[in-house]
């Protein structure tokens, strides 16, 4: 008989680990992969609220208007730029979506990594 095909049930545990495993870190990079924006991402409706505004990307956040919590939820933005964010925008308007430049800490490169979150609201 071919002994080939015979394992012990430590072997067949170690098999199912892997497999378990391999599966799990499949998973992880398939969602990774689809995890943040590209140029190349499908603009997704989304409806807020009872007046159905519609408000286009994976979700856009008016620098005018966000709370510091929701600043926070940008790329690279942590408390101490949400909170100059707010302070410039106390006595400045974002007139466009590249204005954010002008808060101190944030240059060209930050922009272009916010550039898909920022939606400026023109009255």
């Amino acid at each position: 008989m071919n002994r080939f095909f015979d394992f012990t049930t430590r072997q067949i545990k170690f098999l199912i680990v892997l497999a378990i495993s391999a599966a799990v870190f499949s998973l992880y990079l398939f969602i990774k992969a689809y995890a943040f924006p590209t140029e190349s991402s499908p603009v997704l409706d989304v409806y807020i609220g009872e007046e159905e505004t519609e408000i286009t990307g994976i979700f856009t956040l008016d620098p005018n208007f966000a709370p510091a919590d929701s600043l926070e939820l940008l790329p690279g933005i942590g408390k101490i730029l949400a909170d100059r964010i707010i302070e410039y925008r106390q006595h400045n308007r974002f007139e466009t979506e590249i204005d954010i430049i002008n808060v101190n800490g944030i240059g060209p490169k930050m922009y272009e990594r916010l550039k898909p979150f920022l939606k400026v609201k023109r009255y």
